[in-house]
């Protein structure tokens, strides 16, 4: 074994630009499925500014984001997160491991990250 194989190493199809960010997009990759273990689902990465952040259920951490330099505003969800480092008021800005998704909630369809990782930008 090598010493490589031994680090946790996530791998990303890379950044998305802000004019990226769409319900089309979403509904192209979810179409282009089925997702699977040889054929994984596109998974995104990059830079956001925090405007909200909250604890909803017990563990899942909703953010409002704003990719850093942009103007557009994005939900996004990360589940499961550890409450004793989320919600933090004191972190502004965040890198995110993100896939996009459709939410339907209530009749009303909007574009939201699901995040696989969320870490304070350094």
């Amino acid at each position: 074994m090598l010493p490589q194989d031994l680090q946790r190493i996530l791998l990303t199809d890379g950044a998305l630009s802000e004019v990226d960010l769409t319900l089309e997009l979403a509904a192209l990759l979810q179409d282009a499925g089925p997702w699977g273990h040889q054929f994984p689902e596109p998974v995104f990465d990059g830079e956001f500014r925090v405007l909200q952040q909250r604890i909803v259920g017990y563990r899942h951490l909703k953010l409002v984001v704003m990719p850093v330099g942009g103007s557009l505003a994005v939900d996004a969800i990360a589940f499961n997160v550890d409450t004793e480092l989320w919600p933090d008021e004191s972190v502004q800005q965040v890198h995110l491991v993100y896939r996009l998704s459709r939410n339907e909630f209530r009749g009303q369809v909007s574009l939201q990250l699901m995040v696989d990782r969320v870490v304070p930008a350094s």
